[in-house]
């Protein structure tokens, strides 16, 4: 009965559904090359190293796994983790990249993270 914006309310309603957990459509276990996260126990191995990550760098993660191979524009990445209300610029999504890169790709000397550039970020194997 109140009034209401319709693009609020399904923005409402699409981040209620992002946020419940729902087993059927989500992989415990999300793993690229040597990386393996563990979705239900919030943790992220690297051969067989263990890696503390910050909530917001695991969720980061976590989209560009389950979404390993497809490019993600930086758009796409802040609506998928930090909401469809959240106000800030787009490089919010580079600095948290760059968080990931040094626990990740600087630490164990991989490359899994991978710069489309005009594009956005992708997640692939290490090519040997």
């Amino acid at each position: 009965t109140k009034p209401f914006a319709t693009e609020e309310l399904l923005a409402r309603i699409r981040a209620a559904l992002r946020k419940r957990p729902d087993r059927a459509l989500s992989d415990a276990r999300l793993s690229a090359g040597p990386l393996v996260m563990d979705v239900d126990r919030h943790q992220v191995a690297v051969n067989g190293q263990s890696v503390a990550l910050t909530r917001k760098e695991f969720d980061l993660l976590h989209c560009l796994l389950e979404h390993k191979e497809k490019v993600l524009s930086r758009e796409t990445l802040l609506e998928q983790v930090w909401g469809f209300d959240f106000v800030g610029e787009t490089n919010t999504v580079d600095v948290y990249i760059r968080f990931l890169r040094s626990k990740l790709d600087e630490r164990f000397h991989i490359k899994l993270i991978h710069t489309i550039r005009g594009v956005g970020y992708v997640i692939r194997e290490e090519l040997s």
